[in-house]
């Protein structure tokens, strides 16, 4: 069977691919933190929950995707008081909304894209123009708002919150005590935030906060959220709380279950990556009698909105004494895509790049391409390095090509065939 999208590896700067290291990242005691983790440089960020309530979508000129802090601490095993967002089931500001009649309409983030949050819930799916907390106007090119919400604060005081118009690149919101004091007008303009996937906003102190790295964006959310699991005692999902990773802006990821984690191929699960954040999630660790334990057969494959391919395999978590998690991570390489020029339909993945010991070669193939043909890696100086006959069949194949005796360098990588040399990409030798 064809599989869809393959990547053709194309000229690449040289990185230490495939190195394998070793990353903690950590919430703090009793889930107190979020960190904000980049992959590469192995910087992370941690900022206390309370430190913003509200946020705002900040990277796509049409994006209006607007979320509610859900991450909250944990004592005793039970949890922490956290940000609460309801709808208040009005699109008029003037009234005095009653909290208690309000508990129904509880409103989540879904962590499945970064364009939308527990805000965008109220909109019409099929409508690319309605926002849930407002919707699009063609006579003034503004997102205009409606709704109305109510937001609990960590020290559990309500607030009423409007967002008013997404204009141009600008927010404005205003929110004040349900009966109407103390009322608040914000602008938050995106371009205000070059880089950053969210701006953070803290009701209590009326301001921005800065809570990203400064710089290159975050690849791995490690933080508490809300997420809805099956509950045996009442039979029903249940909204829960959990301590687990979330993907960044433009990721996307694959899990991969009952593997070894040495010997398991990205091409083999290259097109099963998805983009909703929570596929890496909470569940690679659970609890069992007075410990946690992870999966040691469990490992996600994360490529980054840079086209990088990381391997992430957990092995410790030490729950909420310290919040610590320990993976290891393995940097594939950048992988771009692109259709080979000569054979429409011929679609390659080439990795790791650079290479060191191994190459794989993993091919999607016409059906109307030549069974027989020639693997061959070509260096620098045009020297025929790797020559290897291969019998070619419609569908997914894939080759392991050893590496370690090449020269260091730029080699290209080519199928033969017919009297035609088809190029596949090139991979640099480390």
């Amino acid at each position: 069977m064809m599989k869809p999208a393959f990547l053709l590896t194309c000229v690449l700067f040289a990185s230490q691919a495939q190195s394998q290291t070793v990353q903690e990242i950590a919430t703090g005691a009793g889930y107190q933190k979020q960190s904000y983790l980049q992959l590469s440089s192995g910087i992370e960020k941690q900022v206390n929950n309370a430190t913003w309530d509200i946020a705002f979508s900040v990277y796509g000129q049409q994006d209006a995707g607007v979320f509610v802090n859900e991450s909250s601490g944990s004592s005793m095993g039970q949890s922490l008081p956290q940000v609460e967002l309801y709808d208040a089931l009005t699109d008029n500001f003037e009234e005095v909304p009653d909290p208690t009649l309000l508990t129904d309409f509880r409103l989540y983030n879904t962590e499945k894209s970064w364009q939308y949050g527990a805000f965008n819930e109220r909109r019409d799916t099929l409508n690319a123009f309605d926002f849930g907390w407002g919707s699009y106007n063609f006579q003034t090119n503004q997102v205009v708002g409606s709704a109305v919400y109510v937001v609990k604060l960590l020290n559990g005081q309500y607030r009423k919150l409007k967002i008013e118009s997404l204009a141009g690149t600008s927010y404005t919101f205003k929110y004040a005590n349900l009966d109407g004091t103390g009322q608040q007008i914000k602008t938050i303009n995106k371009a205000d935030h070059p880089g950053k996937t969210l701006a953070y906003f803290n009701l209590q102190t009326g301001t921005t906060v800065e809570v990203e790295p400064a710089s290159g964006g975050f690849d791995l959310l490690y933080c508490r959220y809300s997420t809805h699991l099956f509950d045996p005692g009442t039979m029903a999902f249940i909204s829960y709380n959990v301590t687990g990773i979330l993907s960044g802006r433009g990721a996307k990821a694959a899990k991969a279950d009952g593997v070894n984690p040495t010997t398991v191929s990205y091409a083999d699960y290259q097109n099963q990556l998805l983009s909703t954040l929570d596929v890496i999630g909470h569940d690679w660790k659970s609890f069992s009698g007075a410990s946690w334990t992870v999966d040691a057969d469990r490992v996600f494959f994360l490529k980054t909105n840079d086209s990088r391919v990381w391997k992430l395999y957990f092995i410790d978590f030490e729950g909420s004494t310290t919040g610590k998690a320990v993976f290891e991570k393995t940097d594939l390489g950048i992988i771009s895509t692109v259709q080979n020029p000569v054979i429409p339909g011929l679609e390659a993945v080439l990795y790791p790049n650079p290479v060191q010991d191994q190459l794989t070669v993993a091919l999607d193939i016409p059906g109307n391409i030549a069974p027989n043909a020639q693997l061959e890696i070509v260096d620098a100086q045009g020297r025929l390095v790797v020559h290897q006959p291969v019998a070619l069949h419609q569908g997914f194949q894939v080759f392991q090509i050893p590496a370690a005796s090449w020269m260091p360098g730029t080699h290209a990588v080519r199928l033969t065939m017919s009297g035609k040399n088809i190029p596949l990409g090139k991979i640099i030798k480390i």
